[in-house]
């Protein structure tokens, strides 16, 4: 883009939104909305991912958006007969038009990155929630309010959460074809033969049995926002005037086109109207909000991890200010898990209402809010942690008595994670690679409860979403990978494993690179959220489902790639909820895939000979070593050795007979090894599992002669055996 001429492009925006003001003034606004629906609508027939999720071209994603900003923000003077017909086609072309020479104008603006690339997602992405997790999701946001819709609006929160799903469910699922099939509401030549009985599908009063009152509130009339807008230029820059007040009035109605912009923000509309309408409430729900998020955010968290120990808003001692004197500080959430330690932040306030580019300060002190104070909050509980080796956890008794409730020590692994209730998915993924996170070794997991969400559904597997944790740690600190979207830190995860050194390989490969294009990886997961949730729905009726799922393949749920049998042992240490077990799969989760595979050969081959031998008794050499040899050792882990036996074998049941087997067969009596001992029973299933440590001490503390009985068996076994090396 050598040549690119910002005028060039001003002047292309000028000219498409000039013209797409005209076309709008020369016709029915319902019907120009209702035909921009239909082929929204009937796209999106095309491609089930996107009826459900609206994966679509900017332009086609926020056409509704677009179109209802500009009714209701100009006041249109029409001085000539509407026309009857509306000309979708070059409506479309201009404005893709508008959205091409608008992305130009912001990629290359001279603000700062992090600002250019906000607006960017601002201005062309939006449905940032799966609709498999509204109900979740607005239940738990707007239960909390149900008091205060009461008493503003004589509405439930339970009757507004079945609103929202009400809409949700027409705009997305095909029972509008069988509206208009059980209508006659289109003619055979295609035209509108009743527009009013159309509409009907669309009345918000209609659908969700709302107050009058309460929609009124979340409605725009055409032209009410006249000077929202200073000059066709600032629909680039400017927030859309619809962003909280979602429906369009026309003549004494309320209709709902856009679902993705009602979803995105229904949440603050919602508090934005009773604050309006209810003096005094503002102090009730700021307090409502801070207690909900936290509860929010640690409960999907907790679901991941079951067995961890959480410690909710606790106090320690940490240097404050200037002087550096000790004060008291809170915390939201502390996660133990074995040697694991998450530190949690929840901040419930808002990013900022409007554009990065309209108010750059504004916006940047948002970031600040939401992303860089939880983190430095973070970072001052880890260096407390840090320069002691140890911290000690307060609970808050009164305003001046604080009750210790435990001492956290022995941590291997550290990770702040900040939550927000607003959505910045787009944004969070690339903001611990900004000065907006101060640099340190402690790695930031920024992430919003909509997205938060995601992650009870993919893992369902503690050791999994913690080698999850690490390696996003990993990529976190590699400043190649920049992502456009927090989930494709999952997809690449499934993919890859280790993805950073994945990216650093690509790096290698190609000399003089600079920065790596990281295509979306969130696509499986998009598929499967989209199939699962279409599924419900047909379920629920057979006739309101976005396909038929017999034409549609049912897409599994997305996980790691690794071979069958080294999942199946995973699986067994993930079943038996032991942090020690846990701990062993979270280290074989960080081999690479060849060392899986001879894990996997192993497995498979021995089982085969343990099954096919008739005594049992007798040790066919079955166990494999990993991470022993000093030439390639991986620092991170420690020596590993994997034992299989027949589940019916006495080592299983008798730990001093455990203790001896594993002291003849491990392979260096001067280090500590981890043994892995794994039971198969008759159908060749891994079923039992447990783990020993032996180490230096074992074998100091044994008397000499027993030592030297044992010494001697040691040197026959290693004689014998004919263990393959790995």
């Amino acid at each position: 883009m050598e040549q690119f001429n910002v005028a060039d492009f001003e002047c292309k925006v000028e000219k498409s939104i000039t013209r797409i003001k005209e076309m709008l003034s020369e016709s029915d606004p319902l019907l120009t909305m209702i035909q921009l629906y239909n082929y929204k609508f009937f796209r999106g027939l095309m491609n089930i991912e996107e009826t459900i999720q609206g994966n679509t071209t900017p332009f086609e994603n926020k056409l509704l958006d677009i179109t209802q900003s500009i009714l209701v923000s100009n006041q249109l003077i029409i001085d000539h007969d509407i026309e009857d017909d509306f000309l979708v086609e070059e409506y479309l072309e201009e404005i893709e038009s508008f959205y091409s020479a608008a992305s130009i104008l912001i990629s290359f603006s001279p603000k700062e990155e992090i600002i250019r690339y906000s607006q960017g997602m601002q201005f062309n992405v939006t449905g940032t929630l799966y609709p498999l997790f509204e109900q979740d999701h607005f239940t738990d946001m707007l239960s909390p309010y149900d008091q205060l819709l009461q008493n503003t609006f004589g509405l439930t929160s339970s009757n507004l959460v079945n609103g929202i799903l009400a809409i949700s469910k027409h705009l997305r699922s095909t029972l509008y074809i069988k509206f208009l099939g059980d209508t006659d509401g289109i003619s055979d030549e295609g035209s509108f033969i009743d527009l009013h009985v159309i509409a009907d599908y669309f009345d918000v009063e209609k659908i969700t049995k709302w107050p009058k009152t309460f929609i009124k509130e979340l409605s725009l009339s055409r032209g009410e926002y006249k000077d929202f807008y200073e000059d066709n230029l600032s629909i680039v820059t400017k927030e859309s005037p619809i962003k909280y007040k979602p429906f369009l009035e026309l003549d004494g109605r309320f209709y709902c086109f856009s679902i993705d912009n009602f979803i995105d923000n229904i949440y603050r509309s919602t508090l934005r109207v009773i604050r309006a309408n209810n003096p005094g409430s503002s102090n009730q729900i700021n307090l409502i909000q801070n207690n909900l998020s936290e509860e929010i955010s640690l409960k999907l968290l907790k679901k991941m991890l079951p067995k961890s120990k959480l410690y909710k808003n606790v106090f320690y001692k940490a240097p404050v200010g200037g002087n550096g004197k000790d004060e008291w500080c809170e915390c939201d959430g502390i996660f133990i898990f074995d040697n694991v330690m998450i530190i949690v932040e929840v901040k419930g306030g808002a990013l900022s209402p409007v554009s990065p580019f309209s108010d750059e300060v504004a916006y940047l002190k948002s970031l600040d809010d939401l992303a860089k104070n939880p983190y430095n909050q973070s970072l001052r509980f880890y260096n407390t942690y840090k320069k002691q080796d140890f911290i000690e956890l307060f609970s808050k008794e009164s305003k001046r008595k604080y009750q210790k409730v435990a001492i956290v020590s022995d941590i291997k692994f550290v990770q702040a994670c900040s939550v927000t209730l607003d959505d910045f998915n787009e944004i969070a993924s690339r903001i611990e690679k900004t000065d907006i996170i101060q640099k340190s070794d402690l790695p930031i997991w920024c992430i919003s409860i909509n997205d938060l969400r995601v992650y009870p559904e993919l893992f369902d597997s503690p050791s999994i979403f913690l080698n999850y944790l690490y390696q996003r740690s990993k990529a976190s600190k590699n400043p190649y990978i920049k992502l456009n979207d927090e989930l494709d830190h999952i997809g690449l995860y499934f993919e890859y494993n280790d993805y950073s050194k994945r990216i650093n390989e690509v790096v290698e490969e190609h000399q003089d690179i600079s920065e790596v294009f990281i295509d979306n990886h969130r696509e499986e997961i998009d598929v499967y959220m989209t199939m699962k949730f279409n599924s419900i729905l047909e379920n629920a009726d057979p006739d309101n489902s976005s396909c038929s799922l017999s034409d549609c393949k049912f897409h599994k749920k997305p996980n790691q790639k690794m071979p069958k049998t080294f999942q199946q042992l995973i699986d067994l240490l993930d079943t038996k909820m032991n942090e020690e077990l846990i701990r062993v799969a979270r280290y074989l989760l960080m081999l690479d895939w060849d060392t899986r595979e001879n894990i996997e050969t192993f497995l498979t081959s021995r089982s085969r000979k343990l099954l096919e031998s008739k005594r049992r008794g007798v040790i066919l050499t079955p166990y494999m070593p990993m991470n022993y040899k000093k030439e390639n050792k991986i620092e991170e882990l420690p020596v590993i050795s994997i034992f299989l036996l027949h589940s019916s074998n006495r080592v299983f049941k008798n730990e001093t007979e455990r203790k001896r087997f594993l002291m003849e067969r491990v392979f260096d009596e001067d280090e500590q090894t981890i043994c892995l001992v794994v039971g198969i029973n008759d159908k060749a299933i891994l079923n039992k599992a447990v783990v020993y440590n032996i180490g230096p001490e074992q074998f100091k503390a044994l008397p000499f002669e027993t030592y030297e009985r044992l010494k001697t068996i040691r040197m026959k076994i290693s004689e014998a055996r004919n263990t393959r090396e790995f």
